[in-house]
């Protein structure tokens, strides 16, 4: 019987508007824009800003070394790094929903600690309703690694089997699904949600 629903954060209930943020907001052109995807956001330097191993303020020195031919733009990106991501319109009700039905109702997500931190205070209203939260940032750890879920479970007493994991990624997925939660790969709001009354 399922207990509770762990949930990822972006691109499950927040939008990561990468591309919009930097072609609508910053007016970057289209080259630039995947310039920039391609250096910093698909990069394994976003990777290390998620883990939070390193200060915030000297990844953010690597990112912008990575496009160092273009350092006002890389200042721009980061000082309104606020406007990234921003919450989905169903994302707050589909939590109180479940709330609602007595369900309990989680994050975890890799996350940069102190993105976070704006985006939580900014956009994410969400998170009001989450019984407990586990971020990348703060833990020194992300997904798919096992120990992040094992953790999540461990804090806030939770049973493996009793738990629906939903994230857009399969390796997290099948991460959390080879520890015995059940899992459910996002690929839309009305499916992730039909998937998910299906196993309720």
């Amino acid at each position: 019987m399922i207990k509770n629903v762990i949930f990822d954060i972006g691109n499950v209930l927040a939008d990561f508007r990468y591309r919009d943020y930097m072609q609508k907001d910053l007016g970057f052109s289209g080259e630039l824009t995947e310039l920039f995807v391609e250096r910093l956001v698909m990069n394994e330097l976003w990777n290390e800003f998620d883990l939070g191993v390193k200060d915030s303020e000297v990844i953010i020195n690597e990112m912008k070394a990575a496009v160092s031919e273009y350092p006002e733009e890389a200042a721009v990106f980061f000082d309104h790094i606020e406007d990234i991501a921003a919450s989905y319109p169903y994302s707050y009700d589909w939590l109180k929903e479940l709330k609602d039905r007595g369900l309990g109702v989680y994050l975890l997500s890799n996350y940069p600690r102190d993105v976070f931190t704006i985006h939580e205070k900014k956009h994410f209203r969400f998170t009001e309703l989450a019984d407990g939260k586990v971020v990348s940032g703060f833990e020194r750890m992300s997904k798919p690694d096992p120990r992040i879920y094992e953790l999540l479970l461990t804090r806030y007493g939770l049973k493996a089997e009793e738990c629906a994991f939903i994230d857009d990624r399969q390796i997290n997925i099948d991460a959390a699904c080879a520890l015995g939660i059940n899992g459910i790969l996002f690929k839309s709001y009305e499916q992730a949600k039909e998937d998910l009354a299906l196993i309720l």
